[in-house]
């Protein structure tokens, strides 16, 4: 199985936000970016966005591949929230990654020393198809949670792989292993989850796992809140809510978005 490239591609669009901001949250680093052109972007999730549209995913990669194998392909995204961003998509219709496109996006993490964010639809995506965005970056914010062993782990865990939860008032999970040995957990860990949707966070060797209950914790974050939240870069589509946000704001979108911790 291939790594998609990691290397700089001139056909990827520049990042510049309008403005930002730095916070804390729960006492780590987070970065609040006013990026307005993301408004722009088709079926956002709103109340307004119907229940069925057109999937513009085969399009997509059929116009806009960087890079192919036989079974993914790479596109810039139009709507960047970070310099070089590009997305991972497979070539199969798939509603989640399976175990080669989770593989696929561990290695290029790791490689590039940088992350990769999967959102699903009730989760933040805009398009049905699963889709994994990969960054040639990373944040502090998920690394400077203190984190403990799960004690009851819903899986059987890969060899290699260690189970934690953070210490945060909500479930956030990091698995840590080896790239394939993270893709087996991610697949286990699919078949597990009991919530509709989730926003999945890789870097620095970890899969960090975030079960969702709600997609728009308003009035606490009043925009969809994705994997780049999760991340730790807090993207807001107009001034006004950007301006005001306070810690308290993000860690109670945080607590209001998700589910239960797992003891």
């Amino acid at each position: 199985m291939t790594c998609p490239p990691t290397g700089p591609d001139a056909r990827l669009l520049p990042f510049a936000a309008a403005a930002r901001r730095t916070l804390a949250v729960f006492g780590a680093p987070v970065e609040l970016v006013f990026v307005p052109e993301r408004q722009a972007r088709a079926d956002r999730a709103t109340a307004l966005r119907p229940a069925f549209g057109r999937s513009r995913a085969a399009a997509i990669v059929a116009d806009e591949a960087l890079w192919r194998d036989e079974r993914h392909a790479v596109t810039p995204n139009r709507y960047p929230f970070a310099n070089a961003q590009r997305i991972l998509w497979p070539l199969a219709v798939l509603r989640d990654p399976d175990l080669a496109m989770w593989t696929a996006a561990c290695r290029w993490a790791d490689a590039a020393d940088g992350t990769a964010l999967v959102n699903t639809i009730g989760a933040a995506a805009t398009i049905g198809r699963a889709h994994a965005h990969l960054l040639p970056e990373r944040l502090p914010f998920l690394a400077s949670l203190p984190t403990r062993p799960l004690r009851q782990p819903p899986i059987d865990a890969p060899d290699g792989v260690e189970l934690c939860a953070a210490e945060v008032p909500f479930c956030l999970l990091a698995v840590r292993g080896d790239a394939a040995a993270r893709a087996e957990a991610l697949v286990r860990f699919g078949e597990a989850r009991l919530t509709a949707s989730w926003n999945v966070v890789v870097q620095q060797g970890t899969a960090w796992l975030y079960p969702r209950r709600l997609e728009t914790p308003a009035p606490h974050f009043p925009f969809a809140l994705g994997a780049a939240e999760v991340w730790g870069r807090w993207c807001y589509g107009t001034r006004a809510p950007f301006d005001a946000a306070t810690c308290a704001d993000l860690e109670r979108a945080l607590v209001t978005a998700g589910a239960e911790p797992l003891p």
